[in-house]
């Protein structure tokens, strides 16, 4: 009551309590009533209209600044991805942990206000290497797209930073000496158990953290085919690679009756087993997925089929076939004919 007494005896109680003038209070009022205003709407109708346009624009504008800390968005993003494998939220929460150690005063800073330029500052600041800047873009920019299906913000300042371009340096195939010396020794005691994983990695291109999933009940003798589940695949998606005789004859000549196998392929205590069979066939530096790259280079040597390769690979296009994969350094078409003829390698 005090405060409508006042305005009711002073002009500038307007001003005393919101920092302007009665008369600036009229202006604002008038300009609300000419937006508004139709032909035909006057008095108590005008105003209600003024009203009910004055509650939505409120209402907009508490939205449009409505936010979150980085901090809590990276977490909500981390929660919307629980169901991703063990080793890719490995990798989200690695780069979030560093980015957010460099930066700790954008951690509480709402979303909506951090900028391109500190989104790159804080990218450029933490990776050094250009595969590094760009997965940890990837991550970055799937918080902020988690922020504006959320409202926290209004765009994804990571779409205005530049990808960098990365130059895939070419993996050359397994050495056919090499190749011949570590099927010959996968035949032998007590490295037998490891020979249907190793026939996998280089018969049907599976990767290594690919092989550590994969069960005898994903191998299908009748069809001839071999599934990598969503949950199995380092891509996240379900993809079938063809198997070739040459396969189906290494795995029972190292398992024997196919249709009784249970269980996983990998043998227990598989990384040092395999580790151990590597240094017992001679081979001292060893390439990460190089059985991969000798299946693909084998594979587009001897049927000369891109589009098969590239789905049995799992790749979304045939860019990182063509610059990083496919080597035919010392591959010939005869020990291409040999490699997926059974029984010609080991």
């Amino acid at each position: 009551m005090l405060y409508v007494k006042k305005m009711k005896d002073k002009n500038n109680t307007w001003k005393e309590i919101f920092g302007i003038t009665g008369r600036d209070a009229s202006r604002l009022a008038r300009e609300l009533a000419e937006r508004v205003y139709s032909p035909g709407l006057r008095g108590i109708d005008l105003l209600n209209r003024c009203r009910e346009v004055m509650a939505l624009g409120c209402e907009a504008y508490a939205q449009a600044r409505r936010s979150v800390s980085l901090q809590k968005a990276i977490e909500v993003s981390q929660q919307e991805r629980s169901g991703r494998r063990a080793r890719t939220l490995y990798e989200i929460s690695n780069v979030c942990r560093r980015l957010l150690s460099a930066f700790p005063d954008l951690a509480d800073t709402p979303l909506r206000k951090i900028s391109a330029e500190q989104c790159q500052e804080m990218l450029q600041a933490v990776f050094s290497t250009d595969l590094q800047y760009n997965k940890a873009r990837v991550v970055l920019h799937a918080v902020f797209a988690c922020g504006m299906r959320r409202g926290w913000c209004d765009s994804n300042p990571v779409d205005a930073l530049p990808r960098p371009v990365l130059h895939e340096s070419e993996v050359e195939p397994l050495p056919w000496s090499d190749l011949k010396n570590l099927l010959r020794m996968a035949t032998r005691e007590p490295h037998r158990c490891c020979m249907p994983a190793v026939g996998l990695m280089l018969w049907a291109g599976v990767r290594p953290a690919e092989l550590l999933r994969l069960t005898w009940e994903d191998i299908d003798t009748q069809e001839k085919v071999i599934t990598l589940r969503p949950r199995h695949s380092k891509t996240g998606g379900c993809r079938h690679i063809t198997l070739h005789p040459v396969l189906l004859a290494w795995l029972r000549k190292g398992s024997g009756r196919l249709q009784d196998m249970s269980g996983r392929i990998c043998p227990p205590n598989w990384l040092r087993r395999w580790k151990a069979l590597r240094r017992a066939a001679g081979i001292c530096r060893w390439q990460q997925d190089v059985l991969r790259h000798t299946f693909a280079s084998y594979h587009l040597k001897h049927w000369h089929d891109l589009p098969r390769l590239q789905e049995e690979m799992g790749h979304r296009s045939a860019r990182l076939l063509r610059t990083r994969y496919l080597s035919m350094k010392g591959i010939t078409s005869r020990h291409a004919k040999q490699f997926w003829t059974p029984g010609h390698l080991g």
